[in-house]
């Protein structure tokens, strides 16, 4: 499969200069792929980015999940500066507003790897042979991974009640250079993104050299569900993928969390599996970047139990300063988590409490204290006073949220986790200014060239407004 990957990658780069140009095979009249062997090319382009660490635009890279804990709270922007050793420099932004006109770009991104999956799911005649099959399965699934992806980023937070007043995202299902789609509502754009798993799921796909299997469909889906507020469905495929995927041991888990090429039995996906020297540079440097900061009082604190939990000594040395390294994966914990919430938000608290032991389990080392309804800590002091429904947090929340945090630390998880608990507003200080992350900055501005391509089409998210 690996050989065949790269002959294809290989007849790519002989027929287009580049992957924006292919775009625009169909309206210029250039070559318009056949086969599913052709198509396959299009789509090993961007799974070849994914195997090395280089992709940017389906699942990111280091680079984007450190920025992205620049953006949260994890890390100390204000005593950037007293870190031994490193100095601040243009790639460690002190709050989200320095990066808000080159986060767009994320915009445009996304689109251009939907557009490449439009042109498998629609212009490929053949739709039977296995090789068909599989493209459609995985163009389907990095299609609706795009779609979240924009969701979450370029949408304000999910509420049942408003959705259908709420902008969206444009939607477009087909191949077509020339599509102008407006914004559709939130609902609709959820319930879009909902059907192209769905698709993606129906072609169960297992190999796993297509990275996109059903079970990471699944995953997403189960994301989706969760940012959605369906906790019911989020708890039913959430259950399915924990029975499947057991979570990682608290003796495997610095060894495993510590490689770029481990495998384990949590990763539902695991997508950095080839060494590549800019898919390593992207990690050596974001793992550098880290450093440019302490970790956060507040988040250090958070680990209750310190040395017994594993993360602890993990995570951070006795300055605060990062030692753990920076790569993105999907793994069983979150699905355990997701369950544990979805169960606390439909007031099943037995359940929830369950599934919030059977993580802490597997993470405290020793004198492992399971919770009760009697013994829930108090509410962490943390910048999240309410939860994704907008109700103040109570002590199971807090504990839950406080899990998550300690669990995804440094994986690119807190800012969107600020983002769907309340968008708090939080300030940081540096050589005698204020920068303030205001509720409005969670949402990305759309793309200013959409904007101006297609005036009243297209309308601009609010707080970006000109």
């Amino acid at each position: 499969m690996k050989h065949f990957k790269y002959i294809l990658l290989g007849t790519l780069i002989l027929l287009i200069p580049s992957c924006t140009e292919y775009l625009d095979v169909k309206p210029k009249g250039k070559i318009i792929p056949e086969t599913a062997e052709d198509f396959s090319t299009i789509l090993h382009y961007w799974l070849d980015r994914v195997e090395t660490g280089q992709d940017e635009e389906i699942l990111g890279n280091a680079t984007n999940l450190i920025l992205q804990e620049f953006y949260s709270d994890n890390l100390d922007a204000t005593l950037a500066s007293l870190v031994e050793g490193f100095t601040i420099n243009g790639y460690t932004p002190l709050y989200i507003g320095e990066r808000i006109n080159s986060v767009q770009n994320e915009y445009s991104d996304n689109y251009s790897v939907i557009k490449d999956c439009n042109m498998i799911i629609g212009e490929m005649k053949d739709t039977k042979s296995e090789l068909a099959k599989q493209l459609l399965g995985t163009a389907w699934a990095i299609r609706s991974i795009c779609y979240y992806n924009l969701l979450i980023r370029f949408c304000e937070p999910y509420n049942p009640i408003s959705a259908e007043d709420k902008l969206g995202l444009p939607l477009i299902d087909r191949f077509d250079m020339e599509a102008k789609p407006s914004r559709s509502d939130l609902k609709t754009t959820v319930s879009f993104i909902e059907e192209g798993f769905k698709n993606a799921i129906r072609y169960d796909i297992s190999d796993t050299d297509y990275i996109f299997t059903s079970d990471v469909a699944k995953a997403y889906l189960t994301k989706l569900y969760f940012w959605t507020q369906q906790w019911e469905k989020a708890i039913q495929y959430a259950e399915e993928l924990l029975s499947k995927y057991p979570m990682l041991e608290a003796n495997q888990y610095e060894e495993v969390m510590q490689n770029k090429f481990t495998q384990s039995s949590n990763f539902i996906l695991n997508p950095y599996t080839s060494e590549s020297s800019l898919g390593s540079m992207a990690v050596t440097n974001a793992f550098s970047d880290s450093k440019t900061r302490p970790v956060s009082r507040e988040m250090a604190e958070s680990f209750s139990e310190k040395n017994d939990d594993i993360r602890y000594t993990v995570a951070f040395n006795k300055k605060r300063v990062n030692n753990k390294t920076i790569l993105f994966r999907i793994r069983s914990e979150e699905m355990c988590l997701i369950a544990a919430e979805s169960y606390a938000h439909l007031n099943d608290t037995e359940n929830a409490i369950r599934q919030l032991n059977a993580l802490r389990e597997k993470r405290i080392i020793q004198n492992f204290i399971p919770y009760t309804e009697k013994n829930l800590p108090e509410i962490y002091s943390q910048l999240i006073i309410e939860d994704a429904t907008g109700k103040p947090i109570d002590k199971l929340m807090s504990a839950i949220l406080c899990e998550r945090r300690k669990e995804f630390y440094i994986e690119g998880d807190r800012w969107f986790e600020l983002k769907r608990n309340g968008r708090p507003e939080f300030w940081v200080a540096n050589n005698g200014k204020k920068y303030v992350n205001e509720k409005y900055l969670y949402t990305y501005p759309i793309n200013k060239s959409d904007i101006d391509l297609y005036p009243g089409l297209v309308i601009q998210n609010p707080g970006y407004e000109e």
